[in-house]
């Protein structure tokens, strides 16, 4: 089945590479956009739509010349937007468009301010995937089979991100891929992150963005880029609101319900939230190790429950025509359990040795509250400044009771037993201020901003032993590790585009970052205290070369961080079972990741593009040898990783009900380290593969299967084995479009789980995890109030979606 599948993948690609130019023409509508004094208008939305459903065929935006232009387009008849916040939008007549044409439009004139079309109602999806320099964009909300799921989930089926065993997120198969929130980076990795992520449902989100070149705008964290998950917000006038519910099964059930509401006039917009999601994952974890004469053979079983709720609230006032300022708090509320029984079996050259009992009990609960003041002011002429103030805390609590018994090998007689229970309190407080404008200068834009950030984070463990029915603290093990880290940034950037062919993006970001960590305990370790400042650059630069309406050329270059993050640094060791420990290291170095990018799109349609990435001081989470046997896992910094990434990206209208999305991605990967007695020097050559099929049938069904390939390949220290996933689902639209019912299966087939093997002069650890993944879903929503789009507020898709991404 699964060579059926890649097959079957490679075929499609190669049909819908092969067959984009048979099937597209090269008509073209070019045109020009002034105000009513015959200005130019640059960065106007100009948006093309299909006469006979309205739905959107192609948008753009006019330059710095007011000149537009809408390539690769096929014959037919359209109706045509364009747009401009302060003006009137423009709406054309239906025209018809004949093949190999090239249509220059009237000039249009748009008049400021004005009365608003209050009828005009535009219906049609986005592309579930929209690759551009740069970026991919996957529209969750358009996805069938993404309903019902959390948002760990859509990750994992994400097109090039994949997410190892230990919760680390790669990105185009590089490590460090930053994970943002509505452009606000979480300040949680790891396992703490996954957590996190599970428990947010996809009805809250809008799509997902794969950032690769961030510029200089962006905070300079994420050696492999940012994953930003925009959530849903709504901009209709009026009242309006949703209700969405969803229930799937696998292994253990799980559920979730949600509420949103939203009024919005011409002076205020006020709208909130509300969810509850109850997560149950049970899984199974295989734990493979082998340290000079002995080898431990773990077998994991583990129950996961989470109940969250959440909320966001907000209002946004407009002080005038251009000026809007806005107050938005979100908070989520987690409780929960881990419930793990480890069964181990050590033995060495004579034989098993005996065994290991261990039963965990997790009680977890967790508090993230943030709170955003913002103000924007923007003309017509498409100056603005905007000025953000945030505050952010999150509360996280572990409570964890572990009773350890070694048995002999007959399993009959307890050789040692001791019960330890952990308390491990994690207190984050996050300020941060930021400021931003951009105006004309010259013949382009040119950006200016700062912010400043300070974190303060407390984590507290406190180990307890348990002696005749009283808890002993055991002050060898505890300790309290304070870490506070200010980072003050400033940055520039310019862009100017010369004619229609030629746009260049140059940018230069400064970092000034003081870090300060305290560790408190009876021990004496060497890392008691640890300060380190230091100043970095993060250049960046892109252009583009637009030749002719059938290719569009790109270069970018940009320079990147990663900063450890808290409880890689914390120097103290914690106690998994007593066969395997966690310890941090306060010697951790950033990473600097080194990203060249070239790229080109055919048509609009066919895009590709090869990356050359190299990363000094690489994360790489190693095991060690503790002991005669006992293993340590911590974090080290690699020498380098070297890769070279090309990635092919296409659409196929098979007919007028099928369409098809492919994306193949090569990788070449090299890491290479010697440190702490260990060496590792690997490289290899692996790929990765989708697919999406979107079948839109009568009766307002549409169906979808995707799924997606990736071959072995190498995450930091780890090989890992093939892993790849195939789901369906089936949405039916309700209502006129108010409500729909979706039904599906998540990894028909349960291969979506990764195995990963280390192997060194000292240790070999082999382990696999999986997971209930293959769910039968079932999701119901429905949209009330006033659902028109008004002609008065630009709606237009991607070019507001890079103009708020600067918020």
């Amino acid at each position: 089945m699964k060579k059926c599948l890649i097959i079957l993948n490679v075929f499609f690609l190669i049909i819908s590479i092969n067959s984009v130019e048979a099937q597209q023409s090269s008509s073209t509508i070019t045109g020009r956009v002034v105000d009513k004094e015959t200005l130019p208008l640059p960065f106007a939305n100009v948006a093309l739509y299909a006469a006979n459903d309205s739905s959107l065929v192609k948008v753009g935006f006019t330059d710095d010349q007011g000149k537009f232009i809408l390539p690769g387009l096929e014959l037919g008849s359209y109706w045509m937007k364009i747009s401009f916040v302060g003006f009137q939008s423009y709406l054309s007549d239906k025209f018809d468009l004949a093949p190999n044409q090239e249509l220059t439009w009237k000039e249009v004139r748009l008049e400021n301010g004005g009365e608003t079309l209050d009828e005009v109602v535009v219906q049609g999806d986005v592309p579930i995937l929209e690759v551009k320099q740069g970026q991919i964009t996957f529209n969750v909300a358009q996805s069938i089979n993404t309903v019902g799921i959390s948002t760990l989930e859509i990750l994992r089926k994400t097109p090039n991100v994949l997410i190892d065993n230990a919760g680390n997120i790669r990105l185009m198969g590089r490590t460090g891929a930053i994970v943002a929130l509505n452009g606000k980076i979480l300040p949680v990795s790891g396992s703490d992150l996954t957590a996190y992520l599970q428990t947010i449902q996809t009805d809250q989100i809008e799509s997902i963005e794969l950032i690769t070149e961030p510029g200089a705008q962006y905070d300079a964290v994420g050696t492999s880029g940012v994953i930003n998950i925009v959530l849903k917000k709504n901009s209709d006038l009026g009242s309006n609101g949703s209700f969405s519910s969803g229930y799937s099964i696998g292994n253990k059930s799980r559920y979730n319900t949600s509420l949103s509401g939203n009024y919005r006039n011409n002076l205020l917009n006020v709208f909130g939230s509300y969810s509850y999601n109850k997560y149950q994952n049970p899984y199974d974890e295989d734990f493979l190790t082998q340290q000079r004469d002995l080898v431990i053979d773990l077998v994991a079983k583990g129950d996961l429950a989470l109940n969250r709720h959440a909320f966001q609230t907000g209002i946004d006032f407009n002080i005038s025509p251009k000026s809007v300022i806005g107050f938005l708090a979100n908070g989520s509320f987690l409780d929960g359990s881990l419930d793990i029984a480890d069964r181990a079996t050590f033995a060495s050259s004579s034989g098993i040795d005996g065994l290991l009992m261990a039963e965990s009990n997790n009680l977890v609960t967790r508090t993230d509250l943030s709170f955003n003041l913002n103000y924007r002011f923007q003309n017509e002429n498409g100056t603005f400044f905007n000025v953000d103030a945030d505050y952010a805390y999150f509360d996280n609590s572990l409570n964890n009771r572990q009773p350890n018994q070694i048995l002999d090998p007959s399993g009959s007689t307890i050789i040692t037993e001791n019960l330890y229970i952990t308390n491990a309190p994690t207190v984050i407080d996050i300020k941060s201020i930021k400021a931003d404008t951009e105006f004309a200068l010259g013949q382009g834009n040119l950006s200016l901003g700062m912010k400043f950030t300070d974190i303060q984070s407390d984590n507290t463990f406190e180990f307890f032993r348990a002696e005749e029915d009283n808890l002993i603290l055991d002050p060898e093990r505890s300790n309290d590790f304070s870490y506070s880290e200010n980072v003050t940034a400033a940055y520039t950037s310019y862009k100017i585009n010369w004619g229609e062919k030629y746009k260049l993006v140059t940018g230069l970001r400064a970092e000034y970052t003081q870090t300060k960590g305290n560790l408190q305990t009876q021990q004496s370790f060497e890392s008691d205290l640890f300060e380190r400042n230091y100043l970095n650059f993060f250049p960046s630069v892109s252009f583009s070369y637009l030749p002719n309406e059938n290719h569009d050329w790109s270069f970018g270059a940009n320079r990147r961080i990663n900063r450890p993050n808290y409880k890689s640094l914390n120097p103290f060791q914690f106690l998994l079972n007593e066969f395997y420990l966690e310890q941090g290291n306060p010697f951790l170095l950033p990473e600097y990741a080194t990203n060249i990018t070239i790229g080109h799109t055919y048509k609009s349609t066919v895009t590709s593009s090869l990356t050359y990435n190299q990363i000094k001081n690489l994360f790489g989470d190693l095991y060690l040898p503790l002991d005669d046997n006992r293993s340590l896992g911590t974090s080290v910094n690699l020498d380098k990783q070297a890769q070279l990434t090309l990635n092919i990206s296409a659409p196929l209208t098979v007919s007028e009900w099928w369409e098809v999305y492919g994306t193949v991605t090569g990788f070449y990967v090299q890491n290479k380290f010697d440190t702490l007695n260990t060496s590792f020097d690997a490289e290899t050559t692996s790929m990765s593969l989708s697919l999406q099929n979107t079948f839109s049938l009568p009766k307002s069904w549409n169906i979808e299967l995707s799924g997606f390939y990736n071959s072995p390949t190498l995450l930091g220290v780890y090989k890992t084995g093939t892993i790849w996933t195939v789901d369906i689902g089936a949405q039916k639209s309700l209502w006129n479009d108010r409500g729909s019912f979706t039904i599906g299966v998540s990894d028909i087939f349960k291969t979506n789980y990764l195995p990963q093997l280390v192997s060194s002069s000292l240790i070999t650890v082999d382990q696999r995890r999986i997971e209930d993944t293959r769910r039968f879903l079932v999701s119901f929503s429905y949209k009330f109030g006033n659902i028109k789009l008004k002609s008065s507020r630009a709606r237009d898709t991607g070019v507001d979606e890079e103009k708020s991404r600067t918020n």
